[in-house]
C-alpha cells in the first residue's frame, strides 16, 4: 500500500467533485464571477406545459402557480414551452407579473374567473404562490432547446427556475424601442 501525500489527496478529491464552489462555500444567486454572464433579476425563466400556456394566451388561465416564492422585484416571467404533448421546446412567451404581488392560498380575486384560482384559494394545489399575468407577449423568433444550448449556453431544459441571462434578455426583449421587432403583444 502506498502512501499518498496531502496535496495528492486533495487533488483525486477535486477530480470527483461535481461542482466548482470551493468547499463550504455557500452560493448567492448572484453571479459574481467574471466568467458568469450577468443575469437580469427583473425576468426568470421557467418550465410551463403546452396546455397551460395555451390556456394563458386565451385568457382562461390569468394566474401561474408555483411552489416556490420569485422574489419581490420580478416583473416577467419567460415561459419555456415544454415538448411534452406536442409543444414547442421553446421559450415562446414572456409574462408580465405584478413586482410585489405574491397570493398565497386565500388571496386570490374571485373575479375575473381564472382556471386553478378557486383550487388555490381552497389550498388544494401543491403551490404556495400565484403571480397575476397582467400583459403577455410572444417572442417574435422562440429561442430553441437547440439555441439554448449553443448561442445562450444553457445545458438544456430550464428545470425549476433561473434569471435571464443579459445577453438573451437584450436580444429578445430590450430597449423599449426597438421591442416591437422582438415581441408581439398577445394582450
Amino acid at each position: 500500500m502506498s502512501s499518498i501525500t496531502m496535496m495528492e489527496a486533495q487533488t483525486r478529491s477535486n477530480r470527483n467533485r461535481v461542482t466548482k464552489r470551493a468547499p463550504g462555500k455557500a452560493k448567492t444567486g448572484l453571479d459574481s464571477t467574471a466568467e458568469s454572464p450577468s443575469r437580469v433579476f427583473t425576468d426568470v425563466l421557467l418550465a410551463i406545459k403546452s396546455e397551460h400556456l395555451t390556456n394563458i394566451i386565451n385568457r382562461q388561465k390569468n394566474h401561474e402557480y408555483r411552489k416556490y416564492r420569485l422574489r419581490d422585484g420580478v416583473e416577467r416571467l419567460w415561459l419555456y414551452e415544454t415538448a411534452a404533448a406536442g409543444g414547442k421546446a421553446s421559450i415562446t412567451h414572456i409574462a408580465v407579473i405584478p413586482g410585489s404581488v405574491r397570493h398565497v392560498p386565500g388571496s386570490v380575486p374571485t373575479e375575473p374567473f381564472g382556471i386553478g384560482n378557486e383550487d388555490f384559494n381552497a389550498g388544494l394545489k401543491q403551490s404556495k404562490y400565484g403571480y397575476p399575468i397582467l400583459e403577455l407577449y410572444e417572442l417574435v423568433q422562440p429561442v430553441t432547446l437547440a439555441e439554448m444550448r449553443s448561442r445562450w449556453v444553457m445545458g438544456g431544459a430550464p428545470m425549476g427556475w433561473c434569471y435571464v441571462r443579459a445577453d438573451l434578455w437584450m436580444d429578445r426583449w430590450g430597449n423599449s424601442c426597438d421591442r416591437s421587432q422582438k415581441v408581439k403583444r398577445v394582450f
